[in-house]
């Protein structure tokens, strides 16, 4: 599906924004000789966002003449000069901005009431709501990050019952809420994946509470025209950036369909992705039957265009088990087959290891990685079905052979454009870890499996107790999964992204209706902008607001993910940076040389003028190798932090896993890099074509 074509416009009406306190001091700031200001501690240029109904000036006065009025909302500036700026009181700033939409074209003037300055260039998005048990709280927005902590950080059971006390106020008529609580998140998930939309952070604070990477976060959030008291006067005053704006409208209606397309050139790649551990033995014949079926089922619902076939098996890392034959194999690694060789060839390839694993997880990841990476057809619509019983290796553990998690394998699904339909097989055995291992497994399939442009996963758990059992659901299931697909090819893309939607019906593009248009961007409204929940009788027209990044019942539960937005130039130099890493490091494991002096020996070979130094370094982040911004973020760098010292700790596993992950991570850049239907035109005022990629931090080095 594609990231941003036929999506909201970065700058429409999903976030506007007051000034507040900043987390760089003024004095990292220099501006100087009319070129854009930039902050000292990374040499980024500075950016600032407007807020609504703002106006830009010819000179900083404000009776000067007005160059435009209604400045769209959140379209980025560059800033070029502060005169007089005063942040004492964040709620009634002084001073003006000298602003420009490219780095080289200084033009206008803007009150520092009107605009945000916005250093990192994070922002977060939503992830998924989850299902059953693990299905999360929606985020509350707290008016201070007091506020939030005091709820927070009470003990265990009072945060609890506080937190659920909110949530029971929230269903009453009227909805009753605490002073603090001001906002929540809309009800409906959209992903940003499918539909981009910008909730920016401005400030956080990291806390060593419930995770070791918990985050309070303070965001800029906009409130909705229609729950604003103003909103006539606001639409009456020609403003685009709300619904009541046809040409915006329009837009938002637009979705990915395959109407008007040639469906006898159409390909449908469908990779079975199968557990083929010792563990599978009792239902992997039936499931290579259920696949032949589902092949069959899929074939007879629609005769229009090619479908074909693949097949990738995994195990576990055979480095710990020797006997497992492979970790992950392709059993079609040079091109997908038609469903009769599928049937004939390949499934009966498809056996149960003859030997058991070490502990009960797998390498899902793996497998599903391989099949992302290998080869598909020429303008195929993929997806992949994941069968399997046991979760994966997590990051850090000496099997994980990939480096990677869950979030990871998502994001590199999505940037080739794949659905992912994931099966879980739970065992009926009641044993503790057979247990413990099913709630992660849920969680990482849930997660594998959140294809953009759904509300729930496309997650399918199947207990299976006894071959018969399994025969039945999972047969019942892939008649489900044979709509599906079957949807698809008529045109139907929604159903790709859950089995539970294949009947539902297709929005189309061209929809040319100003009130379905209107009506379509209504309901992709109520996902981006948030519920304001105050007592004002004319509510704000913005707000900024304190959230924590984990779920308040439950904090195990990740609620919102930070992302930073990367241009392609600060994307490549983060690629060339992490490629010498990944040098230095097969370089150490290979020679024994200490990190240090197998880095410095790679950059001396391909630094090409660059400014590094290693004298006096003692972590990769002193030597200047990396973006300096990275080291400013709130996330964990494990390169970042690498030291001869730790290098040296590492043992020989735990070496082979940093390899990997840096493998992993190069992977996902590239691909990121290649895909240009993924990078967001943040201004298409901008004649540089100055694309950003909103990365999340997990998926930093």
């Amino acid at each position: 599906m594609f990231f941003i074509k036929n999506t909201l416009r970065f700058a429409i009406f999903f976030t506007s924004f007051i000034l507040c306190h900043s987390t760089y001091a003024a004095d990292d700031i220099e501006c100087k000789d009319g070129k854009v200001c930039r902050i000292k501690s990374t040499f980024l240029p500075l950016r600032a966002l407007p807020r609504p109904m703002s106006n830009l000036y010819e000179k900083p006065e404000s009776n000067a003449k007005v160059i435009a009025s209604n400045v769209k909302a959140f379209w980025p500036m560059y800033v070029f000069e502060r005169k007089d700026i005063d942040l004492t009181d964040p709620a009634n700033p002084t001073g003006w901005y000298k602003v420009g939409t490219m780095v080289d074209d200084p033009f206008a003037w803007m009150q520092a009431k009107d605009i945000l300055e916005w250093k990192q260039a994070l922002i977060v998005s939503y992830t998924h709501h989850g299902e059953g048990d693990e299905r999360r709280n929606p985020v509350l927005l707290f008016k201070t990050k007091d506020g939030l902590s005091e709820l927070v950080e009470s003990d265990d059971s009072k945060r609890k019952s506080a937190a659920q006390d909110i949530y029971d106020g929230l269903k009453k008529s009227p909805v009753t809420v605490p002073d603090e609580v001001i906002s929540r998140e809309p009800e409906r998930f959209v992903s940003i994946e499918d539909k981009f939309y910008m909730l920016p952070v401005i400030d956080f604070e990291e806390v060593d509470i419930f995770l070791d990477e918990t985050r309070y976060l303070q965001l800029a959030a906009a409130i909705p025209v229609s729950s604003a008291g103003d909103a006539g006067s606001r639409a009456e005053q020609g403003n685009e950036d709300t619904l009541e704006n046809v040409s915006f409208a329009k837009k938002s209606a637009m979705t990915e369909t395959i109407e008007g397309t040639d469906i006898q050139n159409l390909v449908f790649d469908i990779k079975f992705v199968m557990d083929m551990t010792s563990s599978m033995t009792p239902y992997i014949e039936t499931t290579k039957e259920v696949m032949g079926l589902l092949a069959e089922q899929v074939a007879m619902k629609s005769t229009e265009g090619q479908i074909k076939y693949g097949l990738v098996g995994y195990r576990d890392d055979i480095k710990t088990v020797p006997e497992l034959e492979f970790t992950a194999k392709n059993f079609t690694p040079n091109e997908l087959v038609t469903e009769e060789t599928f049937k004939t060839e390949i499934l009966p390839q498809a056996k149960a290891a003859n030997v058991g694993s070490v502990d009960y997880p797998e390498e899902v990841f793996a497998g599903v990685q391989e099949a992302i990476t290998s080869q598909w057809s020429e303008n195929s619509k993929k997806f992949i079905v994941l069968i399997g019983d046991a979760s994966s290796h997590l990051v850090g553990h000496p099997q994980n052979t990939t480096g990677t998690n869950a979030s990871e394998i998502r994001a590199l699904a999505n940037t080739e454009n794949i659905r992912v339909i994931a099966i879980h097989l739970k065992d009926s055995y009641n044993h503790p870890e057979i247990t413990r291992d099913q709630s992660i497994a849920k969680s990482q399939y849930s997660q594998l499996s959140s294809n953009p442009g759904s509300e729930e996963p496309a997650y399918l758990s199947l207990v299976a107790g006894n071959t018969d059992e399994f025969e039945k659901i999972i047969k019942d299931n892939s008649t489900t999964l044979g709509d599906s697909i079957a949807g698809a090819k008529k045109g139907n893309l929604a159903s790709l992204n859950n089995p539970q939607q294949a009947s539902s019906t297709t929005i189309s593009s061209n929809a040319n209706s100003s009130s379905k248009a209107s009506q379509i961007a209504q309901s992709l409204a109520a996902n981006a902008l948030v519920e304001y929940l105050g007592k004002e009788a004319t509510p704000p027209r913005d707000i900024t607001a304190w959230v924590m990044d984990r779920d308040l019942i439950d904090p195990e539960l990740e609620s919102l993910e930070v992302r930073v937005l990367l241009k392609k130039s600060e994307l490549n130099d983060l690629i060339m940076a992490l490629e010498k890493v990944q040098k230095a490091i097969k370089r150490g494991i290979a020679t024994q040389m200490q990190f240090f002096d197998a880095l410095q020996s790679v950059v001396a070979s391909t630094a090409q003028g660059q400014n590094i130094s290693f004298e006096g370094a003692k972590r990769v982040s002193d030597a200047g190798l990396l973006p300096s911004w990275i080291d400013s973020l709130p996330y964990r760098s494990k390169v970042l932090e690498m030291s001869n010292e730790r290098f040296e700790s590492l043992t020989a596993d735990e070496r082979s896993t940093l390899e990997n992950e840096v493998d992993s991570k190069l992977e996902l850049y590239r691909k990121i890099n290649e895909n240009s239907d993924l990078w967001v035109e943040l201004d298409e005022r901008d004649a540089s074509d100055d694309h950003v990629y909103p990365l999340s931090l997990t998926a930093l080095p």
